[in-house]
């Protein structure tokens, strides 16, 4: 580890105990800030080689800056019928990544669903890939996920990996503080985490918040979400859009335990979960068996 990783370690939390003695409230915001400030640093090597994999298919790609509330989006766009321009039958599928990830790390997913007759876009996140921002969460990824939407949309349906997951479900939910809805007819999830509070929870052991400051944090974002914390959950926003989705999530997930999954299925009823195993929580997405079923599913009438 750097030793600026290691100085952070012990800078980040001894401020939050201080913090949380003086004013816990002031403290919870600025976890808030740090909870939603993705980390910066080089890609693992693994992500290294898929993005350098990816490059030629995404330099094919028609590139687009979108607008949205907090910033601009790269999207990248692959037509099936790229010569004449026409409108393929089966709509167009969007693709979301997850956290600290970029849009090539949904690659391997372009061209099975260009064969299946599919139009496809992929998009960075705000303060991912080349999006500007330094700020994501779940309203700011949504809001553009939805601005996407209206600029290359709109979307038969949606294949996300880990955060994108709660990201696309409230698009499609469009609750507070969203102001409307994502039109959508399916949705894919792939390893995605299903309670916020959960989230947070990781996030305060990681930087051993006090229970006041974490207390506080929670309360920031209810504040933020305009609902409750604890009633945003993957699996709730997933009953209210009332699509079919598959749930689709290795067993020996570390990052995001597979119960996670199962609690998103028993709580939306038009869900189908698929099990897999040996893959962990980021090589799922690079699975050949997980794109096949993930397009197999779209495809299905």
């Amino acid at each position: 580890m750097a030793f600026k990783d290691k100085l952070s370690e012990t800078l980040v939390p001894a401020a939050f105990r201080v913090g949380a003695a003086i004013a816990p409230a002031v403290a919870g915001r600025a976890a808030y800030a740090l909870f939603c400030r993705p980390p910066a640093g080089p890609e693992d090597s693994g992500t290294e080689r898929l993005i350098e994999k990816m490059a030629p298919l995404f330099a094919r790609a028609q590139s687009h800056r979108v607008a949205h509330p907090d910033g601009l989006v790269q999207a990248y766009h692959w037509r099936t019928s790229s010569q004449t321009g026409a409108e393929t039958p089966r709509g167009r599928v969007l693709l979301v990544h997850g956290w600290t990830g970029r849009a090539m790390v949904m690659g391997l997913f372009v061209e099975p669903l260009l064969k299946a007759g599919f139009d496809v876009v992929a998009m960075d996140l705000p303060a991912h890939g080349l999006s500007t921002g330094k700020r994501l969460n779940m309203p700011i990824g949504a809001r553009a996920v939805q601005a996407v939407s209206v600029a290359l949309g709109p979307f038969k349906a949606a294949i996300s990996h880990s955060f994108g997951g709660p990201v696309v479900a409230l698009a499609a939910e469009g609750g507070p503080p969203l102001s409307h809805a994502m039109a959508i007819d399916k949705l894919v999830l792939i390893a995605a985490p299903n309670k916020l509070t959960a989230m947070t929870a990781a996030f305060a052991a990681r930087n051993r918040l006090t229970p006041k400051v974490h207390a506080a944090l929670n309360a920031t974002i209810s504040h933020a979400a305009e609902r409750p914390i604890e009633t945003v959950e993957t699996g709730i926003l997933l009953r209210r859009v009332d699509k079919p989705a598959l749930i689709i999530h290795d067993e020996g997930d570390e990052d995001v335990p597979f119960d996670r999954a199962e609690t998103i299925c028993d709580t939306a009823p038009n869900t189908t979960l698929m099990r897999t195993s040996g893959l962990g929580h980021r090589r799922i997405i690079i699975s050949s068996g997980v794109v096949r079923a993930a397009v197999r599913f779209l495809s299905a009438q």
